[in-house]
């Protein structure tokens, strides 16, 4: 009798061993697998984030390698010569003027001369709401160093006099071609070819 009580004591420690043994190696197991998981995860998360960084460069690349071509193309060199004659009509300075001669070649400045020159003679200036709308209607280039670009703008000429009263104000649309020339580093307005033009005083 003692014989066959102690088995079953011994029997049922060993299953119990066994128990804790599976119960532990499973514990075990799972850590594993979570750990393997969680590295599989941050590993995936490097990758989505090496390209992210990758893609946002390219991004960044291509819109400076953009802005780059804008700021060096005949379009914005029309931009910037308009935006010489808004302020030398502004402010008719003696350096504003000589920038005129730089952006626009011989031809080209007696077309822009003969508004400046009648604010000048009446002592007036652009002030106010004066400004431009610009948009490029097309561009061609005949050659490497030549270049046309067609444009639709609108001017609005609030015309002050020296105590900054309004004397007039007209808004003109107009279409015009723009003949560049690069003679140097930088595109330069050598002619303008008018086109249609109408005018009409502001609303008020």
């Amino acid at each position: 009798m003692a014989m066959s009580s102690v088995f079953p004591a011994w029997i049922t420690l060993i299953a119990l061993l066994l128990l804790v043994a599976v119960v532990l190696w499973a514990n075990q197991r799972d850590q594993a697998l979570q750990a393997s998981e969680a590295r599989a995860g941050q590993a995936e998360a490097r990758a989505a984030t090496a390209e992210a960084v990758v893609t946002a460069q390219a991004q960044v690349q291509a819109a400076t390698a953009t802005a780059l071509a804008y700021t060096s193309s005949p379009e914005a060199a029309v931009d910037r010569s308009l935006s010489l004659i808004l302020a030398a009509e502004r402010e008719p300075t003696d350096q504003r003027l000589r920038a005129l001669s730089d952006a626009f070649g011989p031809n080209a400045l007696s077309v822009v001369r003969p508004e400046i020159e009648h604010l000048l003679s009446g002592g007036l200036h652009l002030g106010g709401d004066s400004g431009y709308d610009l948009s490029v209607l097309m561009t061609s280039s005949p050659g490497p160093d030549e270049a046309q670009v067609q444009t639709r703008e609108r001017w609005m000429y609030d015309e002050r006099g020296t105590d900054d009263h309004r004397a007039r104000c007209l808004i003109e649309t107009s279409e015009q071609t723009y003949i560049l020339q690069k003679p140097g580093v930088d595109w330069q307005i050598a002619d303008i070819q008018l086109g249609t033009s109408t005018r009409a005083d502001c609303p008020t």
